[in-house]
């Protein structure tokens, strides 16, 4: 019975949920802002739920709207969260469906930072005979699409070269959950911090700004003295 119920909730939550795009910006300091789309096979919409997640600590909503769209209910959404913690914590996911999943960032000596998205669906034990039933039943199988921006350079990242633009420092993953039942799947980005240009470019306009302040002291300084040599040499011609 502790197998049955986790499996029937995963069930009945991926066939609910017939597709899952989200882009999400992510700012040095951790916060960002995040954008969804759900659309959910369903005969009615659940604005409470939405509300709900939207009072969380951390959290603000910036845009909504839902939409019934034949025999699903399309959720578009938008919010900003203050931190990484409040963004994971809109994860309250019952069961082993687990499209949202959990962000970790470790800043590492040097300068390298670390991105790691953990989801899942299903148990981890994948000689599960009931799940792997019920994985075969399932005739639609959802798409779990990411996009993340990040602040730091790009170095590499467990996605398709394709999906990788270290120009605009943006990775992009595409899951079939069909390839998910019975284990855990991670989006990872190695990252490094660039050059702090502007506090390089702020310290030499200091350092030139300094040598022409001691440039001109100095000529300022030459010219004192040669101006009392000429008054000294003119006193002894006067004498």
């Amino acid at each position: 019975m502790k197998r049955l119920i986790p499996a029937l909730i995963a069930l009945l939550l991926l066939a609910g949920c017939v597709e899952y795009d989200e882009e999400l910006w992510i700012n040095s300091d951790g916060s960002g802002k995040a954008t969804l789309r759900i659309v959910h096979r369903s005969s009615y919409a659940n604005a409470d739920e939405v509300m709900r997640k939207a009072n969380l600590p951390g959290i603000t909503l910036t845009e909504q709207k839902i939409s019934k769209v034949g025999p699903d209910v399309v959720y578009q959404i938008s919010f900003t969260f203050k931190d990484v913690e409040s963004f994971n914590n809109v994860n309250d996911q019952i069961g082993t469906a687990d499209f949202w999943g959990k962000i970790t960032i470790n800043r590492e000596p040097g300068g390298k930072i670390g991105f790691k998205r953990r989801i899942a669906l299903g148990s981890q034990d994948s000689g599960d005979d009931l799940e792997n039933l019920f994985s075969q039943a399932q005739v639609d199988h959802p798409v779990w699409k990411y996009k993340v921006h990040l602040p730091w350079k790009v170095l590499s990242a467990n996605a398709d070269e394709l999906s990788i633009d270290r120009a605009s420092k943006t990775v992009s993953w595409e899951f079939d959950t069909r390839q998910l039942w019975n284990r855990d799947e991670y989006m990872t980005v190695d990252m490094e911090k660039g050059t702090p240009w502007i506090p390089m470019i702020l310290v030499a306009v200091a350092v030139i700004l300094l040598g022409f302040l001691a440039f001109w002291m100095i000529r300022i300084s030459r010219r004192s003295h040669l101006l009392e040599r000429i008054e000294h040499e003119s006193e002894k011609k006067e004498e």
